[in-house]
């Protein structure tokens, strides 16, 4: 109790509250920079222009179901930056491993925990994923998600409050296991976002043959994810495949549906220049 009295004795809490402002306006403002160019660039603008890129070639997308994942989407990240601001909390009162001065460890391990964070978020989000995909579990909260079947970049963060604070709960793992600096937290958390829009476009923009080249196909393209969302039990992997191969839980139809998307583009640009 004492604990909790010494955390929550605040002369710090405008500090907190405004680290939480600032934290949501960043939050929503990366997000938007990303998502809503991507949108409005593959499925409004030129949605004629990359059809051969879509996934699944039936559009079934609707403005409430855009209102809907833009609006959970949010949400997610308001909870997103309660999370933030608590572990800001317990940095200020020095219960965290994180650290201000890149001198303490150096450049070299402020990049390789960078690197570190990316291959563990992958790594807890595999399990934690199949997890939620439990009856049980997947009626309750992951169900949320699973509503964008055909996931536009605004399904990116469409997730149920509770599952909100367990994608979040990646980062109270990371602030609390291993000394990390906040531009190694901040690089991860800019790819991860980056990564995620991209794995919820909907149209297919990674290059012909990735899934065959005998390291890139490790790197799970937009196709891998879709097809989770079409499918809901297989692909469960974040950033890469290795994971779906060593457990057998990738489609057997990946590597092929993969190829058939690539084929598609590649007959269309054929057509064009015959």
């Amino acid at each position: 109790m004492e604990t909790i009295n010494n955390i929550f004795a605040l002369p710090q809490l405008r500090e907190v509250l405004i680290y939480y402002v600032y934290d949501c306006a960043a939050n929503i403002v990366i997000f938007a920079a990303l998502a809503v160019p991507l949108f409005y660039l593959f499925w409004v603008i030129y949605t004629k222009k990359f059809q051969t890129h879509r996934i699944q070639t039936k559009r079934s997308r609707t403005s409430l179901a855009v209102r809907s994942e833009i609006r959970n989407s949010i949400m997610s990240l308001f909870i997103f930056s309660v999370v933030d601001a608590l572990i800001y909390l317990a940095q200020l009162k020095g219960y965290t491993k994180i650290y201000t001065h890149v001198s303490d460890y150096g450049w070299w391990y402020l990049g390789f925990s960078a690197v570190v964070l990316i291959f563990l978020h992958d790594t807890i989000y595999y399990f934690m994923h199949r997890f939620m995909h439990h009856p049980k579990v997947y009626n309750l909260v992951h169900k949320v998600h699973h509503q964008s079947s055909d996931p536009s970049p605004f399904a990116t963060f469409s997730f149920h409050p509770i599952e909100a604070v367990m994608e979040a709960g990646v980062y109270v793992i990371f602030a609390f296991l291993l000394p990390v600096h906040m531009i190694a937290l901040w690089t991860w958390q800019l790819i991860q976002v980056t990564l995620n829009v991209v794995a919820h476009l909907g149209y297919e923009v990674y290059p012909k043959n990735l899934n065959k080249h005998w390291l890139l196909r490790f790197k799970a393209p937009c196709t891998h994810h879709n097809m989770h969302h079409a499918k809901f039990h297989g692909n469960y992997g974040l950033y890469f495949t290795w994971w779906d191969k060593i457990f057998g839980t990738e489609f057997k139809d990946y590597n092929e549906t993969y190829d058939a998307i690539h084929e598609r583009i590649d007959r269309a640009k054929f057509s064009k220049t015959a």
